[in-house]
């Protein structure tokens, strides 16, 4: 987890260029307390990429622990919710439109459409019965009317 935003980390290296392009007599140091007094709130970067799937959002809480390790008093510091995830469209989402349109014309679509097991095999095999389109590596294809 970065502590500082992408924006601060652009924000410094600005103030970085313009002091050093000032001249300024003040030292670089003095330029980035500046610079971190205008700084306001809690600045968090939620990696969600490590929250687990059902997790909806992240809190920030404060507690404060007595000398023996116990919870004395607590309060919620922030809370993210957690954001859209990416539409990502299924593998197959052509061939399934494929077999939709197929299957409004005749009662046994999976007649005109052939299968592979495998995504590395080149072994086309007639299909049994109606496609489930499965993403463990299968391979689909539209070979056309052949009944």
């Amino acid at each position: 987890m970065s502590l500082l935003t992408e924006e601060q980390l652009e924000q410094i290296r600005k103030t970085h260029a313009e002091w050093w392009n000032a001249n300024e007599e003040t030292s670089y140091l003095e330029t980035l307390h500046r610079w971190n007094e205008k700084q306001t709130g809690l600045q968090v970067n939620v990696n969600w990429s490590r929250a687990p799937n059902s997790a909806i959002g992240a809190s920030i809480d404060v507690t404060w622990l007595n000398e023996n390790g116990f919870n004395t008093l607590g309060y919620h510091l922030a809370k993210y919710d957690r954001p859209p995830k990416p539409v990502t469209p299924h593998p197959h989402a052509e061939m399934i439109m494929k077999y939709a349109e197929v299957a409004a014309r005749r009662i046994d679509p999976w007649v005109e459409f052939e299968i592979t097991f495998d995504e590395d095999d080149d072994c086309w095999s007639k299909c049994p019965d109606e496609l489930r389109f499965l993403v463990n590596g299968r391979r689909y294809r539209h070979i056309g009317d052949n009944k």
